[in-house]
Formats: structure tokens, C-alpha cells, sequence
């Protein structure tokens, strides 16, 4: 296929790498045109498809690739998606703002292999979750505590929390900080986990009891 090339972050090489495109095809193109006469000159929107290969262990990627033009004065990207492999993490609803924020930092840091950032926005996660519901305490842990004690979080996800607050100390102290990938992978699911039992969970639960009564009724 040439010299075409993505720069694509490849799960299991853990980096972002080159990837060498093999293959490419047309997803189709449409014109705004009402009348074949007039798509010389009308805007279109359409889209490619590649398939390409990491040059370090030759994992597969599929990309789309969408375009917008006028014939004969421009065309542009208006999107491009990986389409595999997909994104492997839970989508959580009902996030407030400001944790997403911290959350989504926190993925894209390991993925950018940058751990002691990602842990830190994990405990950057927790305290806003701990300030949103009003939780009381000079520090995190006694947040946290608050946190399960207005029954916010159970037992399990505080000693979760806990350790998350702990391994994130560690990396706010250079001369202590030694964050290997596993464990910002082990902090990054069990934010994941913390988020989506408070902010997803409850009210899909409401959601499928009021189901259930209403057939019941």
C-alpha cells in the first residue's frame, strides 16, 4: 500500500507505534447534489476503511477514516476511529463532569505508559467523588471513611478506595515512587469499578425494579 502510515497506540506492544497500512477500501461517498448535473460542483461526505499492521509485533488495526470535500477545491478528515481493536473499557453513565475529566486523563496517561500520572488521577477521581457528596474529613481517608459511612460506597469498595489513596501517595513522593504498569492497571479497573457502583449501578437497579413493577402492576 505504499508509505501510508497511522500512528496508532497498540495494546499490546503498551506504546504508541507505526503502523503499516495493508489494505484500504471505500466505504462509499455521497453527494448533497439534487440532480446529477449539479455533483460537479456539490460538497460530499464518504468514508475509507484501512487495515494496517503494527510494525513491533504486527497486532491488526481497522480504521475509518471520513471525509468531506468539493471537487476541485478541497477535502478534509472531518473523523478518525479505530475500529479494532475496540476500546475495552466499561462505558459508565451518569458521570458527572468533573470526574470524567480526572478519570479520562487518568486512561489516556496509561495509555501513554505515564502510571504514576494515572494513578494520581484515579486518587483525583475519588476526591472529587468524596467532595460531590459532601463527605467530611481533613484528609482522604477520612473522606473515604465518611464516604461508606453515609452508605455511598460498601466495606470492599472503601478498602479498594484505600489502597488506590496508598499507591497514589507513593507516586506523589519521588524518592518512593516505583509505579509498575500492573499496578496502574489494577488502580485504573478499581476506580472503574468504584465509579460505575456509584454512579451507574443505582440507578440502572431503579430503572430495572420500576420495570419489574410495572409489569407486575
Amino acid at each position: 500500500m505504499g508509505d501510508e502510515k497511522f500512528d496508532l497506540f497498540c495494546p499490546e506492544c503498551n506504546i504508541l507505534v507505526e503502523t503499516d497500512v495493508i489494505a484500504k477500501g471505500s466505504g462509499g461517498f455521497t453527494s448533497s447534489a439534487s440532480n446529477p448535473i449539479d455533483e460537479a460542483d456539490a460538497d460530499y461526505h464518504g468514508d475509507y476503511y484501512y487495515i494496517s499492521q503494527c510494525k513491533r509485533c504486527n497486532q491488526p488495526f481497522l480504521i475509518k477514516q471520513s471525509l468531506y470535500g468539493i471537487p476541485g477545491e478541497f477535502e478534509t478528515i472531518t473523523e478518525e476511529s479505530v475500529l479494532y481493536p475496540a476500546e475495552s473499557r466499561i462505558p459508565i453513565e451518569n458521570l458527572p463532569t468533573m470526574i470524567k475529566s480526572a478519570y479520562d486523563q487518568a486512561c489516556r496517561s496509561f495509555t501513554a505508559s505515564l502510571f504514576e500520572p494515572c494513578v494520581l488521577m484515579c486518587r483525583k477521581s475519588l476526591e472529587v467523588v468524596c467532595k460531590m457528596h459532601d463527605a467530611n474529613g481533613n484528609n482522604l481517608y477520612q473522606k473515604l471513611e465518611s464516604l461508606k459511612k453515609a452508605e455511598h460506597i460498601d466495606q470492599r469498595l472503601l478498602n479498594w478506595s484505600h489502597e488506590i489513596r496508598a499507591i497514589a501517595n507513593d507516586a506523589a513522593h519521588e524518592s518512593l515512587s516505583n509505579i509498575e504498569k500492573e499496578d496502574a492497571r489494577d488502580c485504573l479497573d478499581l476506580t472503574e469499578a468504584i465509579l460505575l457502583y456509584v454512579y451507574s449501578l443505582g440507578s440502572r437497579f431503579d430503572n430495572f425494579k420500576s420495570r419489574r413493577e410495572n409489569k407486575n402492576a
